[in-house]
Order: structure tokens, then sequence, then C-alpha cells
């Protein structure tokens, strides 16, 4: 609403001040102004409340217009000769009070007179007219008040105090009311009637059943669930919580402890003891009851009463595993740097080898995914501290053995989880099945399927006996993983299936999302698209309908890729398009890269379905001697020495070899191709390089040939074909900061057509040519790329205008005033 109607509102409500209910109907009762007053509740108010609460605040800006102290407050009789009455200063203050807020009463009419009368006459004010003039200056002067209250709140607190003590007032003629609303005021939460009835026996409260339906009535406390329990707004209990003695404090929080121990409710139990300063007790049952409240999902509940622990509260030991319980959950929820200092401050209280060996454990554990080697040096402390048959360590081993694993370190992680075994205590069926998967994903990726496969099964059965209907399907998803790995595609759909229809059982849809990407991936590799694109667009609805977008950009992906091998452009291109702009949303670098080269090795990709390449030169394997001479980084003599171990490489075992994301390892091998070092065999997924004849590196970088109906005879010939090649790779020139490409006849190169780019950054050296090396590949053409800024004032073009005819989306002809012919657009330029 617009600032005049507000002060009508305004108006309106001082007219209506003596009625709550039709308070309670002005839009104002309704707004910002009124909801911190509602200090009874503000969920679900009676008009009654919100009446009041706007009568306070009216009350509020009236008391802002007098110009000094008030001596008789709203609300009890001001005397006649008081000196504030005929002073100017007061007049709106006065008019406003003594007409709405306080108005007088007709006996204290003058004579024939009515309001205006008689205020004129006790002010003082000279005429009618001045004196409905300082009415309707105060009525805006007020209104400006409360505008700036309602955009900015910056008199919120003291409202609030005014609704508090308002609120509170009635309760002094009732003080066994208010005794017992001191009581209630213990619970910051839902709390039953019957412990609120307990602390008022054992505090000797008269008539506490008699207090307790005043206080309900007037809504002091709410009641609900049949009257079985009972809820005091927050902002009036810590109202009435700080006027009770610190003593009485005290001994409630320790009755309300002994309370919710006997209903085993230990969270809210050690919440009273915390606030009764029995840190030792809340702190050991904290500790006792830990496992069952992540049990029951109250992980934040938890870290909230730990975090609450001062170090000087409990003794060592207590401190040390308070602090190691809370750095288990802080890792739980992410919070990596937060979990560390827990671990430090641990340490600090670790007197014992086994107990520092406890914290290094972890420490190892935070530092697995940020950086290996410090991971490793936590866990060679932990392991020398640990006693054999401790059984953390085993955990420990089980752990660094998945970073072995991770680090193809395989004789380390295969020792690791040897040892575990050997020192499995009985009873332990859990971890020892952790320890069976480990074993098969270790032997999964030394090829070694039968072990795989032996060891998977062997927690698979593990889990069935303890009946955990998760980690069974997840034990069925790894043997698909194997069996995929095998090429028993079969095997690995019907393993995947059982995974998935237990996650269906469990409604988890973010693991059955996953396991459908599972299957459609097996189906994909073994050939069958039909079905891989079928269980592709599943795993796809329901990742839109959950939200999990790295599953869902890699289900487009792999259904780009599908479409494209079964030569159907259109949805291989959307769902390339779809993938790639949701990746760099996202931040998914290294999904974004993996479109790339997706792009490059699929021309349908690029709206290039009719132009195939051409078979790559097939030529002899090159010896050891050829490569092994050349200067080549750690990267490109990895790839040749997996090729020739094993007789073939993919980007796959070169991304775990180094360690280097699988579009990066994709982009290394196609170059080592194009230096004749490998020979590319396949495309999409079944893409592996094998060792070429090796050919020098080239001086320069490769141009590809003149593109067909682009010559050299005018910069504008074919304008249309070059636009039409162009328009594929629109996000990826936009994501280069690319905003329009031209074409340029530049006379010092002989007529030869220059390619011109407006760029809203100007990107580094590496990227400008690398940039110029794509549009080459893409145009089929010598390009030489020129940034628009380096135009000299003759050659460059004017903003686009109405000189431009528009061609197609995103797309202009040219402009004939002008060298420059702009053929590509980003669709969000205006013209």
């Amino acid at each position: 609403m617009s600032q005049g109607e507000f002060t009508q509102l305004v108006n309106a409500a001082f007219k209506n001040y003596h009625s709550v209910l039709a308070l309670a109907r002005s839009p104002l009762a309704n707004s910002a102004l009124v909801k911190p007053l509602l200090v009874l509740d503000d969920v679900s108010p009676t008009a009654d409340e919100r009446g009041h609460a706007l009568r306070l605040v009216l009350q509020w800006a009236v008391h802002r217009l007098a110009p000094g102290p008030v001596r008789y407050p709203i609300g009890t009789r001001r005397p006649l000769d008081d000196p504030t009455w005929r002073d100017p200063h007061w007049w709106r203050y006065n008019i406003l009070r003594h007409r709405y807020l306080d108005p007088l009463h007709p006996d204290e009419f003058v004579p024939g007179g009515r309001f205006t009368e008689t205020l004129t006459a006790l002010t003082g004010i000279p005429s009618t007219d001045t004196f409905f003039d300082e009415r309707n200056r105060a009525i805006r002067e007020v209104a400006q008040w409360l505008w700036q209250q309602l955009q900015g709140g910056h008199a919120t607190d003291e409202l609030q105090q005014m609704a508090l003590a308002a609120a509170y007032r009635p309760l002094k003629q009732r003080p066994e009311a208010e005794a017992l609303l001191g009581v209630a005021a213990t619970f910051d939460d839902v709390f039953p009637r019957s412990l609120l009835l307990r602390l008022a026996t054992e505090e000797r409260l008269p008539h506490p059943e008699q207090s307790l339906d005043y206080l309900t009535a007037h809504r002091f406390l709410l009641t609900g669930d049949a009257g079985a329990n009972l809820w005091l707004s927050p902002v009036l209990r810590s109202f009435v919580y700080g006027r009770q003695p610190q003593a009485r404090l005290l001994a409630r929080h320790r009755l309300a402890a002994t309370y919710y121990l006997e209903q085993h409710e230990p969270l809210k139990a050690a919440q009273h003891l915390q606030r009764a300063h029995r840190w030792p007790e809340a702190a050991t049952l904290l500790l006792q009851a830990s496992d069952d409240l992540l049990e029951e999902l109250q992980l934040e509940e938890l870290e909230e009463a730990l975090q609450a622990f001062q170090r000087g509260q409990l003794s060592p030991d207590l401190w040390r595993e308070v602090q190691i319980l809370l750095s288990d959950l802080l890792a739980k929820s992410g919070q990596q740097t937060e979990a560390l200092q827990a671990c430090r401050r641990a340490l600090a209280a670790c007197d014992q080898p086994v107990d520092q060996a406890r914290v290094y454990r972890r420490m190892g554990k935070l530092y697995e995914k940020h950086n290996q080697l410090h991971a490793l040096a936590y866990y060679r402390q932990a392991s020398e501290r640990f006693p054999p048959n401790h059984l953390e360590f085993l955990n420990l081993l089980k752990d660094r053995a998945w970073l072995y694993i991770l680090r193809q370190e395989w004789r380390q992680a295969e020792s690791d989880l040897l040892l575990a075994l050997s020192h499995m205590p009985p009873g332990r069926r859990e971890l020892q099945a952790d320890v069976y998967d480990a074993l098969a994903s270790l032997y999964r990726h030394q090829h070694q399927y039968e072990h795989a496969i032996r060891h998977a099964q062997q927690a698979l059965a593990l889990r069935e006996e303890m009946g955990d209907l998760l980690r069974v399907a997840n034990s069925f998803n790894n043997l698909g993983l194997i069996y995929n790995d095998m090429g028993d595609f079969d095997h690995a759909i019907a393993a995947y299936q059982e995974a998935m229809a237990t996650y269906q059982k469990l409604e988890n849809r973010g693991l059955t999302a996953g396991t459908l990407l599972n299957i459609g991936m097996a189906y994909h590799l073994d050939g069958r698209l039909a079905p891989a694109i079928q269980t592709y667009q599943e795993c796809l609805a329901v990742c839109q309908e959950i939200g999990l977008p790295l599953v869902e950009v890699r289900a487009h992906y792999n259904l780009a890729e599908a479409y494209a091998q079964m030569e159907q452009p259109e949805p291989a291109r959307h769902h390339w398009r779809v993938g790639y702009q949701l990746s760099l949303r996202a931040g998914f670098d290294d999904e974004a890269e993996d479109f790339l080269a997706l792009q490059q090795q699929w021309p349908i990709l690029q709206g290039q379905a009719e132009e195939r390449p051409s078979p790559p030169r097939q030529s002899a394997p090159a010896g050891p001697s050829d490569w092994q001479s050349l200067e080549l980084d750690e990267v490109a003599r990895c790839a040749l020495a997996l090729a020739e171990e094993h007789g073939r490489v993919t980007a796959r075992q070169l991304m775990k070899a180094v360690h280097i994301s699988k579009a990066t390892a994709t982009r290394r091998l196609a170059a080592l191709a194009q230096q004749g070092l490998l020979h590319r065999v396949g495309q999409g997924r079944g893409t592996f390089y094998v060792r070429g004849a090796p050919n020098p590196p080239p001086a320069a970088a490769p141009t590809a040939a003149p593109a067909q109906g682009v010559g050299a005879a005018t910069p504008l010939a074919d304008l249309e074909r070059v636009a039409r090649l162009l328009d594929p790779h629109g996000v990826r020139l936009q994501h280069c900061g690319v905003e329009a490409l031209g074409v340029l006849s530049d006379p010092q190169a002989g007529g030869q057509p220059r390619l011109v780019a407006r760029f809203s950054r100007l990107p580094d050296v590496l990227t400008f040519l690398a940039l110029e090396q794509e549009l080459a590949t893409w145009l089929k053409a010598d390009v030489r790329l020129l940034p628009e800024a380096l135009l000299s004032a003759r050659a460059a073009a004017p903003a686009p205008g109405s000189g431009m005819r528009q061609a197609g989306p995103g797309l202009a002809e040219e402009w004939s005033t002008t060298q420059v012919v702009w053929v590509w657009q980003a669709d969000w330029i205006q013209g």
C-alpha cells in the first residue's frame, strides 16, 4: 500500500480505538506492526489479542508526540491544572490522547460544546481551524513513525516489552496463578500437564488446579491433546523465567530431569540437568544414550546439547569423550573444520596412548577426502598406539584400506584387510561384512573377479543374517558392479534389480535413482540401447522429482550418448544441452568437461550428423624406445605404459592411475592419438586406445580444411552455413565469455576472412588459443580469431541496432554499412 493509504488506516484505527473487535479487523492488526506484540501466541492469536496489540501500538506512537516526560501516563487521571495542557508544544499529544486514547468525559465538556470545543478551551488553541490543522498534523506524524516501524522494525524490542508488561499486569492480582506460571517457565517446549502439577505440589503451591484453569482460560498457557499437554509462548517464558529466584530454578530443573528419566527421554533429562548445573550427570547421560538418540535421528539436538559444555565443567575423561562424540556428529553433518577442532580439544585431554589413537583415527578419517597424505599420517599415528585387538583398530584398518584402494596401492590395502580379518572378534558381523566389501572392491579393481565375487557374497550373507535390508541392498549393488566390470551384464542387471527392489521397499528414492542409472549403464554397455534409454528416463524422472542434480546430470550424459549411437540427433542434442547447462549451474566442473569431450567424440551432437570422421590411420605398434626418448610429462608416459602393459588403455584406467578427472583423461588420450603415439578404437563407451606409430609433435596446432562454402572471394559468402555450424555451440561460447561472433575481411591479410569475437570478459592467452582451435574444428576452416576490442575505429562495428536483420534465434545477417558481419549472438543480448 502507499503511505497515503497507510495514513488513512491509522486515522481509522484512532477512531475505532475503544472497539477491540473493530481494531482487530483493521489491516494494521494483521501486519508486521503488531506481530511482536502477540506475546501469548503469535501463530494463532485471537481477534481480541490482535486488537489489544494494535491498541498498544497506537499508545506507543502517541507517546512519541510528547515533547518531554509524561507525568500522568495514559490510563490515569490528568489534573486540569497540569501546565502541559496549554503548552503549544504539547497540543498534538493532547489532541490525540484526549480525543481518542483517554477521551474527555461528557461531564467535563464546556457548556454547549463537545470534544473540539472543550479541548480548544483546555489547550488555548486559538481557533477551530487551528485545532483541526494540529490534529491532522499529529495523525500524519504518528503515521510516519508507524510506517518506519513497519518497514524497519527499529522499535520492536520496545513494543514487545510494552506488550509483555501489559500481558503480565493482571497476574499481579492473582499471585497463585503468577507463581504457577513461574513454574511453567521451566519448560521451553510442549510439556505435560501432569509434570506442571507435580512440580507445583513439590513447591506446595495452593490451589494449582484452579490457577491452571485461570492461566489456560486467559491463554497464558495454551492447552492441547485433550488437555494433556501445555505450551508457553517462548517470549513470555523468557520474560517470566528471568523473574524467578535462581535457587528455585535449579530445583525445578532437577525435578524435571528426574521426571524425564522416568519417561525414558534422556535428551530432555540431560538438558534439564545442564540447566540445573549438574554438568557431569548430564554429560554421562548423553554419552550413554547417544546410540539411541542417533537411531531416533536426534542428531542436531544432541549436537547442540554437547556444544553447551565448557572445559571447566567436566573432568578430563568426560571432556574427552564429549569432544570425541561431538566430532563424530559434526563429521556426519559435513562440518569438517569444526569436527577437527573437537578432535584437537579431545587430544589435549588424552594421557593414554589408546585414547590418543581414537582421536588420531578420527582425524585421519576427516582428512581422507581433502588430503590423503595427512589422512595416512594420522592413521599411522593411530595404528602405532592401538592394541591389535581393539575394535576401533579394526575400523582403522578397514578405513585405511579403502584409502589405499583409492590410491591403487593394492598390496597395502590387502595387508590391512587381511590383518583386520585375522583379529576380528566373534559376533562382529557388521564390521566383518564391511571388510569383505572392501576386499571385493580391491579384487574387482585388480580384475581378480573370482575373489571379488566370493567376498561380495560373504558380505551379502552376513548382512542377510543380520536382517539389515539397506546393507543387503548395498551388497547386491556391489555384486552388480563386479559383474558389470566382468562384462556379465545379465547377472549385473539381476543384482541391480534385487538392490532396487529393496530400496523401493524402504522408500529410499535417492538410492533407487542411482540403481536405475546402474541398470541403464549395464544395458548400454551390452549394446541394448532401447532398454538403456527407457531406464535412464526412469532415473531422470526420479531425480527431477526429488532433486538429485548430480545423478540427473549423469543421466542426461548417458541419454545424449545413447541417442547419438542410435543416430537420433534431436533428443541427443537436447539431453546434451540440458545436461551441460545443469552442470554449469550446479558447479559440476568435471561433468561439464565430460560433456564437451562427448561432443567432440560425436559430431551428431554438434549439428553435423552428416559429417562423420574418417577412420583413423592404422599403423604398426611402436616399441618402447620410440616414445620413451621423447619429452613427455607424467600423464602421457603413464598412458603409454598402460597401453603397452595391457594392450590398450581407456580414459577410466588413466583417470584412476594418475588421479585426474575423466574429462582430462579423455583429452590427454585424444592428444596422444593426434600425435600418433596412440590409435583410437571405437566410439562412446566402447572407446579405447592402442599403441600407434609415433610422429614428432607438430610445430604448430593443426588447422582444419577450409569449410565448404566459405571461400576467400568475400567474407560474406555462405554466412548461413557459418551461423548454422556455430549455433549448436552457443552454451560453450557463452561459457568462454563470448557474446557475439562475426566475420571481417582484413585488408592486411589479403582479403582472407577473420573471425571477430565480442567478449563479455577478455580471456587469458591459453583460453583464447583453445577457443581459436575449437572454432577451427567446428568450422573446418583456418580460423584466426580477433577480439573486437582490438579493431580500429574504422573497422570496429557499431552496437547492434536497427540496421540488423534477424536470421533466426540468436543469429543476425549482415549490416550493409560495415566490414563486420555478425553471424552469431548470445540469445540474451538485446538488439
